[in-house]
């Protein structure tokens, strides 16, 4: 194996030399080897220098091989295409977008030729006679594909894009088939270096693990027809796969099904679900990790989610500052955390923070300015501390650009946009933000994460009942329904299932009265639905849930939509197909 002498490139990293690749920059190695296992090595090399904030570096340890090796023209690819998702620069997406074309086009040179009757009907795991080499190629043609159809979607948002970067997915989905096929398939394996294999099983158990994941929050309706076309969503098999991997210690790709579950659990499960994550899981997961990456951003924006997620707000935010502070290379990286941050001061209740963390993203980040906007407004309104003029100006100047700053992906409106909009619209013709702060954490999940305090949920009741007393004379209906939700969902994480029930009932009498925040109906039947599995009246949830679908054209409506897929599931029942 040849070795070059490289200034601030780094030739090994473990465990235990945290202290010593950090500061020895100036005398180290850096491989030049082409063999494949050398090229894994230094993708693992380059991976904890990305997750111990070493960005540059990293980036430019993968450039010096990435148009010979693969794993080299991978690694480089997947930082560009990191970076260029983060600042959604038009020039980084670009260099994202034609490094991703050069990773195929080395990937391609390494790949198995095969006969026109295999292109067409698909290829078997006849892979005995395959090198080292062509096997890994599938595995990170695989890879590229999805990044390449990530990327699309980003970069170009007409259908015609939208549509390629869907047919991407499809046969990257087949490509990982095809390598669990060589997996499995003992033959293919005779003879090989069992790191060669393990490296293999890795990547190809965690883009299988990752899919059925993300294919199972869809719900049943779109499952089934997928399922037609040959994916597969199935949570259970994706949870044993990334878990598998997790275990392989030595693999470029066990530490990444950690971060993939990390993910899952303590982001997604509230994103895409009910809030429901298995926190014990990333307790046993988070040591390692954070040993590992001790100083790094994502690991301590990790590890304050997590601590979110368990009720310890405080620490957790002393954990987000801790990430912000630990490098300022990806200032990206920061706007996750003022994102959180927001959310944890609205926790609290703390609105002038809020906003303040409100208005460093609507400066800053280019991510959505129209929602960064709406919640400066309505973190504003909320905000009692600031002179009534000043605030009531402010808040008029802020409504009145939260539409016109609305984006498009893949010709499409985003959702969330689209009711910021709709919400700042409304002010504009009623002057009345009543609780949408409140409003705003719900549907962002917030209340399954506070809700686990009594101490915050009470005060949250007690403050939305001191100014409904106030402003109950004013209202019209539809912000007599918020409140009543609202007020509901508060009483429903006390357990006071009596009283939350009397709320969404007043909700559902006022239906046909509702002009506006049509979302409240089917969002209030989702509540009472919740309270019947809370009393393990499964039926009658069931029956609740399958109203709750029926509703049609709201604000929101795919957000409700997870949320009622992943409450069947957890009665272990499917969406209906229609």
């Amino acid at each position: 194996m040849g070795e070059v002498e490289r200034p601030r490139s780094l030739s090994r990293i473990t465990v235990d030399s945290d202290a010593e690749y950090l500061d020895a920059y100036d005398h180290v190695t850096y491989s030049n080897s082409l063999e494949l296992l050398d090229t894994i090595a230094e993708t693992q090399i380059t991976l904890n220098l990305f997750m111990n904030n070493k960005f540059e570096l990293a980036e430019e340890r993968m450039a010096e091989l990435y148009d010979k090796s693969m794993y080299h023209s991978m690694g480089y690819t997947c930082i560009l295409f990191i970076k260029a998702v983060m600042t959604v620069n038009k020039q980084d997406m670009e260099k994202a977008a034609e490094a991703c074309k050069m990773s195929v086009e080395v990937i391609e040179r390494f790949r198995e030729r095969r006969s026109i009757k295999e292109t067409i009907f698909g290829a078997t795991a006849k892979g005995k006679k395959m090198t080292d080499e062509e096997l890994h190629a599938e595995l990170c043609y695989a890879q590229m594909l999805l990044i390449r159809a990530m990327l699309t979607f980003f970069h170009d948002d007409n259908f015609a894009s939208f549509i390629k970067g869907a047919l991407n997915i499809r046969t990257c989905y087949q490509t990982y088939r095809y390598c669990e096929k060589l997996m499995n398939e003992p033959s293919v394996w005779v003879g090989r270096n069992k790191k060669v294999q393990e490296q293999f099983e890795s990547g190809t158990r965690m883009g299988l693990g990752t899919f059925s994941l993300m294919l199972s929050v869809l719900p049943s309706k779109v499952l089934r027809l997928l399922e037609v076309v040959g994916f597969s969503g199935d949570k259970v098999a994706g949870m044993r796969d990334l878990q598998h991997v997790a275990s392989m210690t030595g693999t470029l790709c066990s530490p990444l099904a950690k971060m993939v579950l990390l993910t899952w659990h303590l982001i997604a499960s509230f994103v895409l679900g009910t809030g429901q994550p298995d926190l014990e899981v990333c307790k046993r997961i988070m040591p390692g990790l954070t040993h590992l990456w001790p100083r790094g951003a994502i690991m301590l924006f990790m590890k304050a989610r997590l601590l979110l997620i368990s009720g310890d707000i405080e620490t957790a935010i002393h954990y987000f500052n801790m990430s912000i502070e630990s490098q300022d290379v990806y200032k990206q990286f920061h706007h996750g955390c003022y994102w959180e941050l927001l959310f944890a001061h609205g926790y609290q209740r703390r609105w002038s923070h809020a906003a303040n963390y409100a208005r460093l993203l609507m400066k800053e980040s280019k991510w959505s300015r129209c929602v960064y906007t709406y919640l400066l407004c309505i973190f504003f309104a909320a905000d009692e501390t600031v002179d009534e003029t000043k605030r009531i100006e402010t808040i008029n100047a802020l409504a009145g650009k939260v539409d016109g700053l609305r984006l498009r992906i893949a010709g499409k409106s985003i959702p969330v946009e689209k009711y910021c909009g709709r919400k700042a619209k409304r002010f504009v013709a009623t002057k009345s933000l009543l609780f949408a702060h409140y409003e705003f954490i719900y549907f962002w999940n917030g209340f399954d994460i506070f809700g686990k305090n009594p101490k915050l949920v009470r005060g949250v009741l007690e403050d939305m009942d001191r100014v409904w007393q106030m402003k109950k004379d004013t209202v019209d209906v539809d912000d007599y329904c918020l409140y009543y939700f609202l007020k509901g969902v508060s009483l429903r994480h006390l357990q006071l299932y009596a009283q939350a029930e009397e709320c969404f009932k007043a909700i559902l009498e006022r239906e046909s009265s509702i002009k506006s925040l049509t979302y409240l109906p089917p969002n209030a039947t989702y509540e009472l639905a919740m309270l019947r599995i809370s009393e393990q009246q499964f039926i009658e949830a069931q029956t609740l849930l399958d109203k709750a679908r029926a509703y049609k054209s709201y604000s929101l409506e795919n957000k409700l939509h997870f949320r009622i897929h992943s409450a069947m599931g957890t009665m272990g029942c499917r969406t209906p197909m229609m």
